[in-house]
């Protein structure tokens, strides 16, 4: 079913590509003839929607890579708990290292200029090349600031052309209706916008230039008014954490459709504010309050904090929404059910991060360990490393993360563990039902280095 075929398609591809397609030959309209027939027999004894179902599905090419990449991933390794999969089902990529801010908090300690050795026009054409012959369907644009890419909408097309589909993760501050129309038109399908808090100077303190506020905020309205499906995204700190319900206010009265917590995680600037970090009651308290909101708010909640699974099925309603990854949500028992497979955190499992260079590491947050380089290995041989062997394993853990129950939802943060202890199997000490962990780190007072352990698994990863 996942050969390719002349055309770079697998069956599967070619058969919901072709089922009821107005566009096809009088021959191909009698060659698919048969397929669309039994297809929509199927569709009628199960009283599914013919039309819905050609939108949301046989003709739309990411939610076909999905189930592609999902079918091979279980005859490669079975149903797996947490599912394993063959190629990321998400990769984020780092575009650049050039911002127009200086945010207190960034992750990839982005300046205003782009490193010397970032990806040539054509790498990155051929990098999403590699993504698409691996069936990934979806990928999400970050950096430093993914707009000031000089080739970012060569790049978009390319996506577009291959059906990815694509999200970008922007301060906001250049999203002019222009840009906004640009994207729309290269296929984006959803824009996040960081914010840091409701209050102008706050933000603009935080982020470092002065008037940051209003125009990322001028941004979202110009992303809402152009049609592409937008989000709020805030990092809240012990600062901020109470300020929760006056963002889901704001980002629905801008007309958001999303509303996105981002971890904090102590990594590049992140680490100059290691004690704005939450603690692990201050973040059960924020995701109790995040899990309300799931239910009950028009926006769609999400949470890059791998508890978000966890705390959905302690603090929703049996019947309720749930997490199912940080991405994604559905409702009731069988999403649950659902959730123990594709839930949790995907770092080396479902999802992996690509750094300007062209580096590959589990996460965008745990960018100082590369598995490999897209300038001197194919994606398919760097996916297949023995780390992400060891993150697919989520009975290799310690502390509370290696005995808890509700593990398979959320196995703990990664990147976390990783940046308080140096050991990426070590618990999240973000978590409550870790606290005395929390408690010995905060009397140490220091970021461990990275373990023997794993400096071994790590060299034997290609490169």
């Amino acid at each position: 079913m996942t050969r390719r075929g002349p055309d770079g398609k697998c069956f599967f591809e070619r058969l919901c590509e072709n089922y009821e397609n107005p566009a096809l030959t009088g021959w191909e309209k009698r060659f698919w003839a048969l397929p669309s027939l039994a297809i929509s027999a199927g569709l009628k004894k199960a009283r599914l929607d013919k039309e819905t179902m050609k939108q949301h599905l046989f003709h739309h090419p990411p939610t076909v890579k999905a189930l592609t990449l999902t079918a091979k991933s279980i005859a490669t390794y079975g149903l797996t708990v947490p599912q394993r999969y063959t190629a990321p089902m998400f990769v984020v990529w780092n575009i650049t290292q050039a911002c127009n801010l200086t945010c207190q908090h960034c992750y990839q300690n982005a300046r205003h200029k782009p490193l010397e050795d970032e990806l040539t026009t054509e790498e990155k054409l051929d990098v999403i090349d590699q993504l698409a012959g691996e069936f990934v369907p979806f990928l999400a644009f970050a950096g430093g600031e993914p707009l000031v890419s000089k080739d970012f909408y060569r790049v978009l097309g390319r996506c577009r052309d291959r059906g990815i589909h694509v999200t970008v993760a922007t301060n906001g501050t250049l999203l002019t209706p222009e840009r906004c129309a640009r994207l729309k038109e290269e296929g984006v399908k959803y824009v996040e916008v960081s914010v840091d808090s409701v209050n102008p100077q706050e933000h603009d303190r935080f982020r470092g230039v002065e008037g940051a506020w209003k125009r990322t905020v001028q941004g979202i309205r110009n992303a809402v008014a152009a049609g592409i499906r937008t989000g709020m995204a805030v990092c809240f700190t012990r600062e901020t954490a109470h300020t929760l319900d006056d963002f889901i206010r704001f980002a629905e009265d801008l007309g958001c459709h999303t509303f996105s917590h981002f971890n904090f995680i102590p990594v590049g600037r992140g680490r100059e504010i290691l004690d704005r970090d939450l603690t692990p009651s201050q973040r059960e308290l924020l995701l109790e309050r995040l899990t309300y909101h799931l239910q009950h708010s028009k926006l769609t909640v999400i949470s890059t904090a791998p508890a978000f699974g966890r705390a959905c099925i302690v603090y929703g309603p049996e019947e309720g929404l749930f997490a199912t990854g940080h991405a994604g949500r559905g409702q009731g028992k069988k999403t649950m059910v659902l959730s123990r497979y594709i839930g949790g955190c995907g770092s080396g499992r479902c999802y992996c991060a690509i750094q300007p260079n062209g580096a590959v590491t589990p996460c965008v947050y745990i960018s100082d360990i590369e598995v490999g380089s897209l300038r001197r290995n194919r994606f398919t041989e760097i996916w297949n490393n023995p780390l992400f062997d060891r993150l697919c394993d989520r009975a290799d853990r310690s502390d509370h993360c290696g005995v808890c129950d509700y593990r398979h939802y959320c196995g703990g943060c990664r990147a976390r563990a990783y940046a308080y202890t140096g050991d990426i199997t070590a618990g999240d000490p973000g978590c409550i039902y870790n606290t005395r962990m929390w408690k010995k780190l905060e009397r140490h007072g220091a970021v461990a280095e990275m373990d023997g352990e794993l400096v071994r698994i790590m060299e034997a990863a290609p490169r």
